[in-house]
Parts: structure tokens; C-alpha cells; sequence
């Protein structure tokens, strides 16, 4: 029995060179909630936890509650921990998953790190070594024509294939940038958008109309409020759009994807192993998939969780492995130095880290020093408006 000696939760940061909008705010930092789990024997497992714009939130979740679940505690024991985890945490919601979230990915890292395998071989994902990736994350925010075209011009001749372009800002607004997008891709170029939870129902069936003519490969959580609250809304819209679904990003543990598919479905399922449960969830959100034939297109952000994305990517069965989101952005710390060495993308293809767990050095105090934490939201998150409220009439 290898038994856990202590798990604690440090949030880091590091500023945005330039601030970042998209449909939800605008964005000056980048933020990161590590998760750290050692054992009496001095092995060190690391993960993430998404931070839901509540870092310290996240960190009391971890050190306050599940750190007392898991002390002296066997960490090969991972089912079993996730569970008592799940069932001890029911009352605090999608913020307890994604504490979770980072816990389990920290036991999958340790249990890599002490039988010498890689997190992707241990999930049954060995022989993969490269996954299709997608541009996403915070690229191709709100521009001018102008400066989108010459970004995603420097994403196809970078060799990628699919880009996803940040909608939300209007029903016009939207459809120009996808407009542009295409005619600066050229064909052969998947398109796709995210709405960032923007519209209502009516606005999401306009936009996927009007969308259609660009060849749009998917339309992406259009709802307002979280998407959480709308899987029966999700289902009417599939059923009636032109364009495919994509959703998953916000939707946590298996219990919610059987929900969203019960309710209509999606075509595209885009779970976040930061988010959804950890990599032990986020498997069993694969097989769900599977059994509805549903795509697997992971959603990632940041650092050590986009890292635990790749292995988790490589272990999707085959028949629905989708692109994984790819931050392409030139500058981010976060994805290059806290995660060494830094993941290697060649022609729009993310190869799979070969080395024990998930192949990344541990942290050390210079690094925590170099992300020291920055206090405040990392997302402004204005309320949504809708085009005829009096509020938005000129003054």
C-alpha cells in the first residue's frame, strides 16, 4: 500500500500581455488551480482542477475537505477515492467535481511516475503518439476583419486544420468573423464557433441558419446562463439546427452527459477533464459516448490540465476521437514553462508525452514564485443583454 501523506491545492497565474475578449469578458490574466499529492514513500503526483473563476474556492475545496478523505489513504486506490470523494461532496456541486477533477488527476500522474508508464499507456491509449488538434482556447477572439484574417492565416500555414472562432458578441458579428475566417481558411478547413453562452434558444436556431452557407463544422454552447441548465434546450436546438452541436465543456460527470444525451444530444461532446471528474470520469464520459456514437472533441485551457487532456485524448476509443483543443496562442507561460518540457505540436497534431505519469517536471518553489498567484477574477463576466434591452440605447 502506497498511502498519501498530504494533497493541497496553489493557485497560480500570469498576466495576459494584452487583454483577451470574448463573449463571457475580457480577460487580463490566465489563472490555474495545481493539485498536489504526495505519499509516505516521497513520490509526488500532480493534476489540475479548473479553477471556475474562483481559485481559492477551489483550493479551500481541496485542502479543507477532500485532503481530510484522502490522508493515509492507498493512492492506487482510485476508484475507490473518487467515489468516496463524489459521494462525500454532493451538496457543493460542479465546484466540488472540478476539486476532484484535480485530485484524480494528480493519482493517475503518481501512479504513471511510480510504475514508469505514461498516464495515455496506463488508460490503454499506448501507441498513440500523436492527436489531431484544433485552434481554440484564447485565439481568434473579438477583432477587426483584418487582424482575424492574418491570425488564422498563420494557423493554416502552421498546418492546422480546424479553427474555432469566439462568437457571441452578435448575431451579425458572429456570422461576419465565421464569414472571414472562411474566406481567409480557403475550403478544406474545418470552421468551427462558440457562442460562450450568449443567446436564447430563438438567437441560437438564427445564428446556426445563417451559418450554414459558411459550412460551419459545429456551433458551440450558444445558450445564456450556463449550459448546464439546458440540456433540454441543447436537444431542441440539434434537432432543428443546420449546423452540428458541440457541448461538454461546462457539463460535469457522466450523470450530466447521460442528461444532456437523454434530452436530444449533441454532435459533439467536449468534456474537460479539468472540469467533468478528473481522467477517471472523463473515461467513462468516453464510453457513454461511444455507446450514442458521439464524438469525443476535448476541451482544454491551460498548463497541466491540457497535458492531462493529450493522454485522456489518446485513450478515447478510436471510432470517436475528435480534435483536441489547442491553445495556439504565440505567448503562454503557463502551457510552455510551468509544464516542462513543453508539449510538441507539429502540423496541427499534438504529440503524446512519453514519459512516466504525465511526463512533466514537478514544480519547484522558483516556479511557484514565477506564477506567484494574482488576486481577482480572471474573467470580467458582464451580464448578458439582449438587443432590445433599453440598457444598451445610446446615451
Amino acid at each position: 500500500m502506497t498511502r498519501i501523506k498530504s494533497v493541497s491545492c496553489v493557485p497560480v497565474s500570469e498576466p495576459l500581455l494584452e487583454k483577451w475578449s470574448a463573449a463571457h469578458g475580457t480577460s487580463s490574466k490566465r489563472d490555474e488551480c495545481l493539485v498536489l499529492v504526495t505519499t509516505e514513500d516521497g513520490g509526488t503526483g500532480i493534476g489540475e482542477a479548473y479553477h471556475a473563476f474562483s481559485p481559492t474556492v477551489i483550493s479551500a475545496l481541496v485542502d479543507g475537505h477532500l485532503a481530510e478523505i484522502l490522508v493515509g489513504r492507498d493512492a492506487n486506490s482510485i476508484q475507490a477515492l473518487w467515489e468516496e470523494m463524489f459521494f462525500s461532496t454532493g451538496q457543493l456541486g460542479s465546484a466540488a467535481v472540478a476539486a476532484i477533477s484535480g485530485v484524480d488527476i494528480a493519482l493517475w500522474d503518481l501512479m504513471g511516475r511510480s510504475t514508469g508508464l505514461p498516464v495515455a499507456t496506463l488508460l490503454g491509449g499506448g501507441g498513440i503518439r500523436e492527436i489531431a488538434a484544433y485552434v481554440g482556447c484564447m485565439c481568434l477572439g473579438f477583432q477587426e476583419a483584418a487582424s482575424l484574417r492574418e491570425e488564422v492565416r498563420g494557423y493554416v500555414a502552421g498546418g492546422f486544420t480546424a479553427l474555432k472562432v469566439r462568437g457571441g458578441r452578435s448575431l451579425e458579428a458572429d456570422v461576419e468573423a465565421v464569414a472571414v475566417t472562411r474566406e481567409a481558411a480557403g475550403p478544406g478547413i474545418d470552421i468551427m464557433i462558440d457562442a460562450n453562452s450568449a443567446y436564447s434558444p430563438p438567437e441560437s436556431l438564427q445564428l446556426a441558419r445563417r451559418l450554414e452557407r459558411y459550412d460551419t463544422f459545429w456551433l458551440e454552447d450558444p445558450f445564456d446562463f450556463s449550459v448546464k441548465y439546458h440540456h433540454a434546450d441543447m436537444g431542441w436546438l440539434r434537432g432543428r439546427s443546420p449546423v452540428p452541436i458541440a457541448s461538454g465543456g461546462n457539463l460535469y460527470t457522466r450523470f450530466d452527459v447521460r442528461a444532456l444525451i437523454d434530452a436530444g444530444g449533441v454532435d459533439y461532446l467536449t468534456p474537460d477533464v479539468t472540469k467533468c471528474g478528473g481522467i477517471s470520469e472523463g473515461m467513462r464520459i468516453a464510453a457513454l459516448a461511444s455507446a450514442h456514437n458521439i464524438t469525443v472533441a476535448p476541451h482544454t485551457v491551460v498548463g497541466v490540465g491540457t497535458v492531462a487532456g493529450v493522454h485522456y485524448a489518446a485513450a478515447v476509443p478510436a471510432h470517436v476521437r475528435g480534435h483536441l483543443e489547442w491553445d495556439a496562442s504565440p505567448v503562454n507561460p503557463l502551457r510552455d514553462e510551468l509544464c516542462a518540457p513543453a508539449l510538441a505540436v507539429d502540423r496541427g497534431a499534438v504529440r503524446v508525452p512519453t514519459g512516466p505519469g504525465l511526463g512533466i517536471a514537478l514544480p519547484t518553489p522558483e516556479t511557484y514564485a514565477r506564477f506567484r498567484f494574482i488576486g481577482g477574477r480572471e474573467i470580467s463576466m458582464p451580464p448578458r443583454l439582449r438587443r432590445w434591452d433599453p440598457s444598451l440605447r445610446a446615451s
